[in-house]
């Protein structure tokens, strides 16, 4: 399981996850890691990590792993021997700490203060919850003034971040997880992933019309359109050939290798079967000669994520079988989609 515990590295760790006592003062959770979580998480610095939920080994201690996923002052305050807080970071991206991926914005009840800093209480309710119900009494000795978490759909701070590996706290792929057989439970009810009830199938809608692409094969990429009323998506691929042309081989407008496809075919829910075509016999904005009817050469499958990520699977006759992941090429069309 993916960030098991809370996204702490050296100590001292301050506790940013407090509540306002009504006497007076600031509760703490752990003043540092090694203050309870290494209870059960073990050493934060050494070892082998071996999640508490499913028993994955991560293959190496907390601090490294985590230096996969984010920079080091995306949780410390400068340098990496510095202090680490839970609320808020050096980082001007990965800005908000442990709570970027173990906190929700929409659980934040408001502000408090400690150690005379400002920062947002409530975000790590979830988080909470979820320990709570190994150990009872494991938080709420401390915070006893959570509210309701909000539903798994709502993702931590740091998923919409361009800079992010992780999209999706209703994921159906594994792409929250990375580790073991399941992500993060956001809102401690027990339930993970795509199969907690707060997380509705995604469906196809209007906001998909866009231009989606692979950043690892920048230079190519499909534009959509969907037609909800029909029931129709169609896609055209900008692509490229599957061998470059002898170097001799020339091109009056374009370039040699260059690749047209078209795609079309239904939806339903968040997955689209689409045909693949190949048009040929054309020339550049003229009527003669005319252009024979498209060739059918293999199909394409995509399945969208969400709103900003979707997987292309393609059969194509001469260029094989493939799955491509797909994102967004600019974000306009992202709170469409979302209000749709």
């Amino acid at each position: 399981m993916l960030f098991n515990s809370s996204r702490h590295a050296l100590s001292p760790i301050k506790g940013f996850l407090w509540l306002t006592l009504a006497c007076c003062g600031t509760a703490w959770a752990y003043d540092d890691y090694g203050g309870g979580c290494d209870t059960c998480h073990g050493d934060f610095r050494s070892g082998v990590y071996e999640s508490n939920h499913d028993g994955a080994s991560w293959g190496t201690d907390l601090m490294t792993k985590h230096g996969e996923w984010v920079t080091c002052t995306g949780c410390h305050q400068s340098d990496f021997s510095a202090d680490v807080l839970l609320n808020q970071s050096a980082d001007g991206t990965f800005s908000k700490s442990c709570v970027g991926c173990h906190g929700r914005d929409e659980d934040v009840t408001g502000n408090c203060v400690g150690d005379d800093s400002p920062v947002e209480c409530g975000s790590g309710a979830g988080l909470r919850q979820t320990h709570e119900a190994v150990s009872q009494g494991a938080c709420s000795g401390c915070h006893s003034g959570d509210a309701t978490p909000v539903g798994e759909d709502f993702n931590p701070y740091n998923y919409s971040l361009e800079a992010s590996t992780i999209k999706n706290s209703c994921d159906a792929d594994g792409s929250e997880s990375q580790i073991g057989s399941t992500g993060l439970d956001n809102d401690g009810d027990g339930q993970r992933d795509a199969s907690d009830s707060d997380c509705g199938q995604f469906s196809i809608n209007a906001g998909m019309n866009d231009a989606w692409f692979n950043p690892e094969t920048n230079g190519q990429g499909v534009l959509v359109a969907v037609f909800k009323e029909t029931g129709l998506l169609f896609l055209a691929w900008f692509t490229f050939d599957v061998e470059r042309p002898p170097e001799d081989v020339t091109a009056i407008l374009g370039e040699p290798g260059h690749r047209w496809l078209t795609a079309q075919g239904p939806f339903e829910g968040d997955t689209a079967t689409l045909d693949v075509f190949v048009s040929s016999g054309g020339v550049f904005d003229s009527p003669e000669p005319v252009v024979p009817p498209p060739v059918s050469v293999g199909t394409i499958t995509i399945k969208w994520h969400d709103c900003t990520s979707a997987t292309l699977t393609y059969d194509i006759e001469s260029a094989g079988q493939g799955e491509i992941p797909l994102v967004r090429a600019a974000p306009d069309n992202v709170a469409l989609c979302e209000a749709l």
